[in-house]
């Protein structure tokens, strides 16, 4: 398993690689623009060059920012042109992944043939990989199970550059208890029935600061939560998971991401003992 963090790029791309190398990243995710607002940006030939000595180094995933609601597209051109404009940064850059979370509405059925209507414009337009995220289910969150998860897929027309990003703090906190193997057993059961084999494509790694089934999103350190250490030992070990990547999004304190990475490594390095 290739693990690393998300990272900022507000100082540059040189900085983002220097962070990266200091805390022995290998893989990193970004956010292509501010994620607080709707305003697009460009970038200059240097931010290109720049970019590019920080993909030479270490592969890279966007996030899509916060604001585009895939769900409500059809209310709002800004949730869709927000989309798209962030794809054609991804692909200006080479960016092969977009990470998205699927919304919120309050019709759901309408909601996920939304989503997928909104994967499909991205699609037509930009050759990437969309990877859907799962929800914790606060609110009227779209993709809190895999069943949804699902739904949404059967409704893309590419289903080829589509993966799964299991966030492991969201799936916790949509009554997921991850803390078995059981659990693990049957998401990839669910994964392989609703979206098929080889669809988990990348892990959001961060223990959750609330309750199993609280649908409340609230990242916390590793193995400082309410998953416990267990979790990641068993997932940095799985030989079925060994061949792909992740992120933690754990929060930005101090030099909690020393430690978090130095808890992440070290659990590489155990013979497995997942839970029961």
């Amino acid at each position: 398993m290739q693990i690393g963090f998300h990272l900022s790029v507000a100082k540059g791309f040189d900085w983002t690689l220097a962070e990266a190398r200091r805390l022995g990243c290998e893989v990193v995710q970004i956010f292509v623009k501010n994620p607080r607002g709707w305003q697009e940006r460009a970038y200059t030939d240097a931010q290109r060059e720049s970019f590019a000595r920080l993909r030479a180094a270490v592969p890279v995933y966007a996030h899509l920012s916060y604001l585009p609601n895939p769900a409500r597209i059809d209310e709002n051109s800004r949730n869709l042109e927000g989309m798209l404009h962030e794809a054609s940064l991804c692909a200006e850059l080479g960016i092969e992944w977009l990470i998205i979370h699927c919304g919120s509405r309050e019709d759901t059925k309408r909601g996920m043939a939304t989503v997928a209507r909104a994967v499909n414009e991205v699609l037509e337009r930009h050759d990437l990989t969309i990877v859907l995220e799962n929800a914790a289910g606060q609110g009227n969150a779209l993709g809190r199970t895999i069943d949804e998860l699902g739904r949404i897929y059967e409704g893309i027309e590419r289903q080829d550059r589509v993966l799964v990003c299991i966030d492991t703090a969201h799936i916790f906190e949509a009554g997921y208890d991850v803390r078995k193997r059981a659990t693990w057993r049957r998401i990839v059961r669910e994964v392989d029935r609703h979206l098929g084999p080889g669809k988990i494509g990348f892990f959001h790694f961060n223990d959750s600061k609330t309750d199993l089934g609280s649908a409340v999103d609230r990242h916390w350190h590793i193995g400082q939560g309410k998953i416990g250490l267990d979790t990641f030992r068993y997932l940095m070990n799985e030989e079925r998971f060994a061949h792909l990547r992740g992120v933690m999004e754990t929060p930005k304190m101090g030099g909690m991401d020393d430690k978090n990475m130095e808890v992440m490594r070290s659990l590489s390095s155990l013979v497995p003992r997942p839970p029961s």
